[in-house]
């Protein structure tokens, strides 16, 4: 077990195991532009979940963020169609991972 933290919609902190989510799509964030994101959906509580990363500073540290976010988000910045997300709620472990930041 990998435990894990994420702020949800409401504001309040949920506890979820890292192990037990299943990647989703990595591109980069659309509320810190410069930010990488992985998206992760976390079946325990039927969330997507954005896994953000900033870029390394000089010394190599960076700041790391997770954060709910809505069908909206989903789709505005990652593409992925509510057809999509509704299967991946279904199946979970169907779903393949996209990489959007490689091109792949």
């Amino acid at each position: 077990m990998m435990p894990c933290d994420y702020t949800a919609a409401d504001g309040s902190i949920v506890a979820f195991d890292l192990d037990a989510v299943t990647d989703v799509v990595a591109s980069y964030s659309g509320v810190r532009r410069s930010w990488t994101a992985t998206i992760v959906y976390v079946p325990a509580t039927s969330a997507f979940v954005e896994l953000r990363s900033s870029p390394q500073d000089i010394r190599g540290n960076s700041h790391e963020e997770s954060v709910e976010v809505s069908a909206h988000y989903l789709q505005e910045f990652f593409g992925l169609t509510q057809a999509q997300q509704n299967a991946i709620k279904a199946k979970p472990g169907a779903w393949r991972f996209v990489d959007r930041r490689s091109g792949a």
